[in-house]
């Protein structure tokens, strides 16, 4: 078997040289790197050399779930120059089909090669990837997926630990395990202080049902109602039913609107906490942690994690609001001595000495800046814990409001300089996991005003006004002004919004305005500048140069809008003017508002 490095689109490092050439020299393998040290970069090396040696003609990939499934894809097709498909639970039944018969490389979740079991047992896979291969063991997806793939010759497993327990039956599914510990110094310069991590939580069929009959009874609301409503959505996706349950014990306005779905609510196929098994599984992933801390929102949420955890054999301390002094002081003392896993609720935060952990798990995620940040504070100072990696595990709730929480919070975060460790392009995909994006599809190809998208969408102009200004603010979305109203569109389709409102993007050579412009992450403009469109545009393409980004620019314009009466029209754009294109569009619109003045308030 050549050993020889395949050409692909990144340079790998020398320990990335060193693991693949130690996995292709035998049939099977198992390389074990730190969290963010380039596995998959292995992996592509390994599969490409298979394939261009001929040695084999398919590999499948196994990813733990759907959404790094669709990111390894792209990964291997970009980095590899491979044909690589996602294939899991959202695509079609065809669309599966389609990949399993024709894809050189398959990217697919456990549950759904077990699911199309026919087809995979057809396309004769003849290696295999099994990323996150500590999962291997028991009864799990990945243990029976390995059986339905007993035919793949060559097998690559990755991981970042393996706990001694599950090495031996790990062996022998995958092969030779080998250990690049984060203390050589080929790979310790390449590891990150933390990782952050994302745990998907996924709802069953009778927990969509009351979602979509909270969301019923909020739409029929309005005002006070509407929002206790909202909040009772949040909580059933970001804590669990135990939270609805725990609201229809007392006596509230809330409690009266939910009574009429109690049998929903307390249906015991609904789970208390859907997050439970995510947890459960991420405290078996990082298997020998020192201390853990899970924070969760409410008291009820954090007493049942303690009574589950208790039950598994886990040491718990929790800690809870309203604690007396002499209470607190000795669940302290467990915390910091015999505790192995903390629960705590927003107590913890602040004005308590928690114990340093290595594993933070947010179970509630907040979209608050200021609780985010405070609840990373427990694993992102100095460590005083003897040297090694630490890990902060995000759980989350997939295609709800939950999502949308988390990509605020750490898009917030990033703002005022707490660099998340989560890659860009993860973020991205997050993204459209959210429920922002049936906006972002509504406009693909379609540039809208917000009275059209209300109809597409069914939501109220209220939650569109400020979903739109989040899509704006994060650079997903731009808009123009019209006679009409404000016109909203995706970047990527500059050219269509030019070809349909032509009127308002063609700019008056006479026109004299003044542009203010405040640069991203400031507070305050700076200095005007005055001029015709062509003098303006040049100018803050120079800031765009210097700054990288405009969070906001201002336009303000004198028109005579009939003989002898002069209007002062002052224009906001507030999406993100990151690049030359978003910046010219925005002022090919203002210098044309001799086309729409009459309809543009005199106030910003």
């Amino acid at each position: 078997m050549s050993t020889s490095i395949p050409d692909v689109a990144l340079k790998p490092r020398d320990y990335q040289v060193d693991a693949f050439k130690w996995a292709i020299s035998r049939k099977r393998a198992v390389v074990v790197l730190p969290t963010g040290t380039g596995k998959t970069l292995i992996a592509v090396l390994w599969m490409k050399r298979l394939l261009e040696d001929r040695k084999v003609k398919r590999v499948l990939v196994l990813e733990p779930t759907r959404f790094l499934v669709e990111q390894v894809a792209r990964y291997i097709s970009r980095v590899g120059n491979l044909d690589a498909r996602p294939v899991h639970g959202a695509k079609s039944r065809s669309e599966r089909v389609r990949c399993w018969r024709e894809a050189q490389v398959v990217v697919a979740t456990p549950e759904i090669v077990v699911a199309d079991r026919d087809e995979v047992e057809r396309g004769s896979f003849d290696a295999v990837v099994v990323d996150e291969c500590h999962h291997t063991t028991g009864k799990d997806s990945y243990v029976e997926a390995m059986k339905i793939l007993s035919s793949a010759e060559y097998r690559l497993g990755l991981s970042a630990f393996i706990p001694r327990s599950r090495a031996h039956e790990i062996e022998s599914l995958i092969g030779e395990i080998r250990v690049w510990s984060w203390e050589d110094p080929r790979v310790k310069p390449f590891i990150p202080p933390w990782v952050a991590e994302v745990y998907e939580a996924e709802l069953n069929e009778q927990e969509w049902a009351l979602l979509r009959a909270l969301e019923e009874i909020r739409d029929r609301y309005s005002g006070r109602i509407k929002g206790l409503v909202q909040n009772a959505i949040r909580w059933l996706v970001r804590d669990g039913a135990i939270a609805l349950r725990d609201s229809l014990q007392r006596a509230t306005l809330l409690s009266k609107v939910l009574e009429p779905l109690r049998p929903l609510i307390e249906d015991a196929r609904v789970r208390p906490a859907h997050k439970l098994d995510p947890l459960l599984r991420s405290l078996r992933d990082h298997e020998g942690f020192r201390k853990a801390i899970v924070f969760v929102d409410r008291v009820a949420v954090a007493l049942y994690l303690r009574d589950r955890l208790s039950e598994l054999g886990y040491k718990v301390a929790l800690i809870r609001g309203r604690m007396r002094a002499d209470e607190l002081k000795r669940v302290l003392e467990e915390a910091s001595q015999s505790a192995e896993i903390i629960v705590s609720t927003s107590a913890g935060e602040e004005g308590v000495d928690l114990p340093e952990a290595d594993l933070l798990v947010l179970w509630s995620i907040l979209a608050s800046p200021l609780k985010f940040i405070q609840r990373h504070g427990r694993i992102l100072r100095a460590s005083t814990l003897p040297q090694g990696q630490k890990f902060v595990v995000y759980l989350v709730t997939v295609d709800t409001i939950d999502v949308d929480s988390l990509v605020d919070a750490l898009e917030m975060a990033r703002r005022i300089g707490v660099d998340v460790p989560i890659d860009r392009e993860t973020i991205e995909r997050l993204w459209r996991r959210t429920t922002r994006a049936t906006i972002l599809h509504y406009l693909e190809g379609n540039p809208m005003t917000i009275d059209w998208l209300a109809e597409l969408c069914g939501w109220p102009i209220k939650e569109l006004e400020e979903a739109l200004r989040r899509l704006c603010k994060s650079g997903h979305v731009l808009y123009i002004h019209t006679d009409i109203g404000k016109v909203y569109a995706l970047p990527e389709d500059i050219d269509i919004l030019i070809e349909r409102f032509q009127d308002y993007l063609n700019p008056d050579p006479n026109l004299e305005a003044k542009a203010k412009y405040r640069p991203l992450g400031h507070k305050s403009f700076s200095r005007a500048i005055t001029g015709r469109f062509d003098k303006v545009l040049n100018a803050l393409s120079k800031v765009l140069e210097q700054r990288g980004a405009i969070e906001e620019l201002r336009i303000s314009a004198s028109i005579e809008v009939s003989k002898g009466l002069i209007k002062i029209v002052n224009l906001a754009y507030t999406f993100l003017i990151d690049n030359e294109q978003k910046l010219e569009i925005a002022l090919r619109n203002a210098y044309s508002c001799r086309r729409f003045a009459k309809y543009v308030a005199t106030g910003i």
